[in-house]
């Protein structure tokens, strides 16, 4: 293992770095249940805010899986076809009990566009 403050490597069950004496058993995680691991690994399916055509219900479920979002609509389409409409109620509850997934914000680029520089300067 490695500190964290000086980087520099002591072994896995020193309480301190030997190098620069930090208490490396405060800076270490507490090792997880594998019940909160498992909890962790399994990943709720949203409907995205982007791309969707109708509620985003195809997309959730593709992007979940990891398939491609136009084979989830044409499979959609033809299950639609082929029920009579039962694939219609599918699509329905699913748009009601899926969640919308949480709004994301653009990364930064850290500074203001150059127009509103170059109309308010510092």
């Amino acid at each position: 293992m490695f500190c964290p403050h000086c980087g520099n490597p002591f072994e896995s069950q020193a309480a301190f770095c030997p190098s620069c004496g930090v208490n490396v058993v405060a800076q270490r995680p507490p090792a997880q249940q594998p019940v909160q691991q498992a909890a962790q690994a399994r990943t709720r399916i949203v409907r995205p805010r982007h791309p969707r055509m109708l509620a985003g219900v195809c997309t959730g479920i593709a992007i979940h899986y990891g398939w491609d979002v136009a084979l989830v609509r044409i499979m959609l389409v033809v299950i639609a076809c082929l029920t009579s409409g039962a694939a219609a109620l599918f699509y329905l509850a699913a748009w009601i009990l899926i969640p919308e997934a949480p709004y994301a914000l653009p990364p930064s680029t850290g500074s203001a566009p150059s127009s509103l520089n170059q109309r308010y300067p510092a």
